[in-house]
């Protein structure tokens, strides 16, 4: 028995070695096929090259069956890293101009509302999806919140999760390039102002490293790269630190980042992409004609940078909006704070808005077959 025991360990052992390894090799491989769509990207002079180029290459293995991961504690250091350089870009005149930002919000606020009823409207009218399943496929953001309420409901997780995931894609790959041929891009990273010593760089990042954490374990959305920004941006408001991350350590967070969307592809087949593709991109084309309409209004009423509003209301995953503002050269505050307050938003709204609609749903549909008369009521 006890050499059996030991058998039974060494296999054990042996299995999860190999899994570690295949973990690696995967990791490995979804990084490096990253950086270089990144690089190809970079080449080619196209905005947020490295983010939008990983995110096309990672999509393109995970559809062709080739495993692909992206380690949670690489998803850590890359969002910390995020986080901490898009702290480094505050200034004081960037919170000066904070003033406009409740007209902004307002602004948002509506076309989350509007962007949310007529993607839905457009899902199931257009398209047939269910009510359910056309109101969860339509959340403009909170890809992970979104996935995990609409399991516990009716609808069909399967084009939820599709349609949430080819609408961050969309965004992600094509929007720094239609906002570049419009000429609405701000320019792209701006410079470092000096060159900071790696003790400036370890104490910048043991700070931003604490309040990255903080902000997680308080459950605060998008934690790890908020609070990392709000730990940079007081140190940097309050004059303690004027130390910048070089690109060596932003270029490949960039790339993890746009590894990590193309991760949520995992498993999606041709099939898949056949059956659920027009919908989901009709409904992609509804929503982002709605906020930009909204955009145009936000940028009319505060005299604001389009490109930098369409960013913001762009309705997409927070991290990945945010970070994508901040490699287009927008202002890492204004991105941060509107896309916070719609996530925030979405997760408390949600919740009520389904109960409330689909329980008046089922309720009609009960009294419907209380009061609807049988065939022999008719007949009598």
């Amino acid at each position: 028995m006890a050499s059996g025991r030991r058998a039974h360990g060494s296999r054990r052992g042996v299995s999860s070695l190999a899994y570690q390894l295949r973990s690696a090799v995967a990791a490995a491989v979804t990084l490096g096929a990253g950086a270089l769509g990144g690089g190809v990207f970079a080449a080619l002079g196209l905005p947020a090259a490295w983010i939008s180029g990983a995110l096309v290459v990672s999509i393109a293995l995970a559809v062709a069956g080739v495993r692909i991961a992206v380690p949670e504690w690489i998803r850590f250091l890359a969002f910390i890293v995020l986080g901490t350089s898009m702290g480094t870009a505050l200034t004081p005149e960037t919170f000066a101009r904070a003033a406009t930002w409740p007209v902004s919000m307002a602004c948002l606020g509506a076309s989350v509302l509007a962007t949310m009823a007529g993607g839905a409207l457009f899902l199931n009218r257009v398209a047939g999806w269910s009510r359910e399943t056309a109101f969860w496929a339509s959340a403009p953001g909170a890809f992970g919140t979104v996935v995990a309420m609409a399991a516990d409901t009716n609808a069909d997780l399967r084009k939820v999760a599709f349609a949430q995931a080819l609408r961050l894609f969309l965004l992600v790959a094509a929007l720094p390039n239609v906002l570049g041929a419009a000429g609405l891009t701000a320019g792209g990273l701006p410079p470092p102002p000096h060159v900071s010593t790696a003790l400036e760089v370890v104490i910048l990042l043991a700070v931003c490293v604490t309040t990255g954490l903080g902000a997680a374990w308080l459950k605060v959305p998008g934690g790890l790269i908020l609070g990392a920004l709000a730990g940079s941006a007081a140190l940097h408001a309050t004059s303690l630190s004027s130390a910048v991350l070089p690109q060596a350590f932003i270029v490949p967070a960039f790339v993890v980042l746009g590894a990590s969307v193309g991760v949520r592809f995992l498993g999606t087949t041709l099939g898949t992409i056949r059956a659920y593709f027009f919908a989901s991109l009709g409904a992609f084309v509804v929503a982002v004609s709605i906020s930009t309409l909204f955009a145009l209004l936000a940028a009319w009423l505060t005299g604001d940078d389009l490109g930098k509003l369409v960013t913001a209301f762009a309705p997409g995953a927070l991290e990945a909006m945010t970070a994508l503002g901040f490699a287009l050269g927008y202002d890492p505050a204004f991105m941060s704070a509107h896309h916070l307050f719609r996530f925030a938003g979405l997760s408390v709204a949600l919740p009520v808005a389904a109960r409330l609609l689909f329980a008046v749903v089922e309720e009609a549909k009960e009294v419907t077959r209380h009061v609807a008369p049988t065939d022999g009521e008719h007949t009598k």
